[in-house]
């Protein structure tokens, strides 16, 4: 279907502008118009890309003493031009982005290159994702992974936890890319953990290959390896297949890990706040945790386990020495 692409990206800008204020039947006209055309849906997506880089950075546009002279068109029935332009410049974006969200957008979100969106969960939250090309991803809560329309064979985990069920193609293997680190299907179900500098991969099923243009590890079912970017160290283990992605079933093992690493596991499965002792963050646990999603339950049972003391001060749960 042919396009005028300034047409497409001023509405996907109105939609933008209009999430904050739409009632049901909105919602219903809005997933209509995503679902109507794939352009419209990259469209959207670049907009919000666009968007989040000018908040984060309003030097690259500074707001003009005086509205510019050109304003996007919206739809019959919209809120004028003018209450939208300074809604925008109340929301921290430059009135003056609109022309260049247009040049942004017909150059780089339209013409069938990436269309990058983000999912993220919330400390607490599970989240379930199948991609267009049979995969699924199951996220742990307080995690981050960016994907993309246009290439459902990619994916890249920021920060947290995820299990992913991978539709193998050999002709078009899956990446998934994590800081400097990429992963390569070989026919898989693995679960990648990022936390700082630190990447944890274990494969349950299949094999993975490891830095595929560099190390090229492979990884086996029962097969886990630990990254340090910061430390530039590797280290290959071995696993209980059972026990790989065992967050979805509220389970963290360890071994010989340091014991602050539950207060993670923690805030992704409880969605909570721990803060454990310097003095007992780095004694070396050995063991499986069976977390209840309930931190006022969990808390006092993770600390009977070090023999440890506990308390909670209103914003966050401490466990700490007798």
């Amino acid at each position: 279907m042919a396009h005028d692409a300034p047409d497409l990206v001023d509405r996907a800008i109105d939609w933008h502008l209009r999430q904050a204020t739409m009632d049901n039947a909105d919602w219903h006209a809005f997933v209509a118009w995503l679902e109507a055309d794939p352009a419209h849906a990259q469209a959207f997506d670049a907009v919000a890309a666009d968007l989040s880089v000018l908040a984060e950075h309003p030097e690259l546009y500074p707001a003009p003493a005086a509205p510019v002279a050109r304003q996007p068109r919206f739809p019959q029935g919209a809120t004028s031009p003018s209450r939208r332009v300074w809604a925008w410049v109340g929301s921290g974006v430059a009135v003056a982005a609109a022309a260049s969200l247009t040049l942004t957008l017909t150059t780089t979100g339209l013409t069938g290159g990436s269309a990058p969106y983000a999912v993220e969960t919330k400390p607490g939250q599970r989240r379930d994702i199948a991609l267009t090309d049979g995969t699924r991803i199951e996220l742990n809560g307080a995690t981050r992974l960016l994907l993309d329309r246009s290439n459902p064979r990619v994916a890249t985990l920021e920060a947290g936890e995820a299990t992913f069920h991978i539709r193998h193609d050999p002709r078009d293997p899956f990446m998934v890319h994590s800081g400097r680190l990429t992963l390569q299907d070989l026919g898989t179900v693995f679960n990648v953990e990022r936390e700082g500098a630190r990447l944890d991969v274990q494969v349950a099923k299949g094999s993975v290959l490891f830095q595929p243009k560099r190390d090229a590890v492979t990884l086996h079912a029962g097969a886990a390896i630990t990254a340090r970017e910061d430390l530039g160290q590797i280290a290959v283990t071995k696993i209980d297949v059972a026990k790989v992605g065992a967050w979805r079933n509220r389970a963290v093992s360890f071994l010989g890990e340091p014991f602050g690493r539950i207060a993670t596991a923690v805030r992704r499965i409880d969605g909570a706040t721990l803060f454990i002792d310097s003095g007992l963050s780095q004694r070396p646990f050995t063991g499986m945790v069976r977390l209840s999603g309930k931190v006022e339950q969990d808390v006092p049972h993770l600390a009977a386990l070090v023999g440890a003391e506990w308390h909670h001060d209103g914003e966050r749960w401490v466990i700490s020495p007798r």
